[in-house]
């Protein structure tokens, strides 16, 4: 897996926090960090929202490949048990170096460093124009609102808002769907996952370390179809 650099002025997202809350820094260094020496198939989700949970860096992630017993919605493999067995241990190692060992464990995905999000895609998914991630998303502007809200406005999606579903507030200058999930994880402490069946694309949203979350699927073509989200 290779790591991609991407300047500033390329993600289209200009904005930082809208809740105030500052991203972890990628070289904050972890301790008595277990990974795995391997990656079970369908793997790369659970280690992944692991180092999100333990550190608070905000991680993005797309999986548009197949893997045996892969489903497409909802953080399907974080359940499964990740086996620490025979782990090694890191201390004293930063976040993003701790993130490419776990990139050279997947040859089939690469990932980049976007404004403090630790982006994780499918190596083709990154130049594949009919990518879902790449449909363009409006500018919006939130505060406060049920995460509900915030999440459909970006998916193209009325959806019923609850407290419950948690708070976000987001100030989004517009760009690709990819910047704005972006946009949202560092609002707060969190984590997107993204997959598609080829007909829809689920996504979903984990707030670490309370573990809540949130998971919204829709048409492929309402992507590209897009009206303006409400504010």
């Amino acid at each position: 897996m290779r790591y991609l650099f991407f300047a500033l002025v390329m993600l289209g997202v200009a904005a930082g926090p809208a809740a105030g809350q500052t991203p972890v820094p990628l070289d904050t260094l972890v301790h008595d960090f277990k990974l795995p020496r391997q990656l079970p198939e369908c793997g790369l989700e659970a280690v992944l929202l692991r180092v999100a949970k333990e550190t608070g860096v905000r991680i993005g992630f797309e999986r548009t490949s197949d893997c045996h017993g892969h489903r497409a919605f909802g953080f399907p493999e974080i359940l499964k048990p990740l086996s620490l067995l025979n782990a090694e241990v890191l201390d004293g190692v930063q976040v993003k170096d701790v993130l490419s060992r776990i990139a050279a464990l997947v040859t089939d995905y690469d990932w980049a460093i976007m404004e403090d999000v630790a982006v994780f895609r499918p190596s083709a998914a990154w130049k594949d124009a009919a990518d879902p991630l790449g449909a363009r998303v409006l500018r919006m502007h939130f505060v406060d609102a049920p995460a509900n809200h915030v999440v459909g406005a970006i998916l193209s999606r009325q959806l019923p808002g609850s407290a419950g579903k948690g708070i976000l507030s987001i100030d989004f200058p517009g760009g690709t769907l990819l910047d704005a999930l972006n946009s949202l994880v560092r609002s707060q402490p969190a984590m997107w996952y993204a997959s598609t069946d080829g007909q829809e694309l689920h996504v979903s949203v984990m707030n670490v370390p309370s573990g809540s979350g949130l998971s919204v699927s829709t048409p492929i073509p309402t992507l590209f179809n897009r009206r303006t989200p409400s504010s």
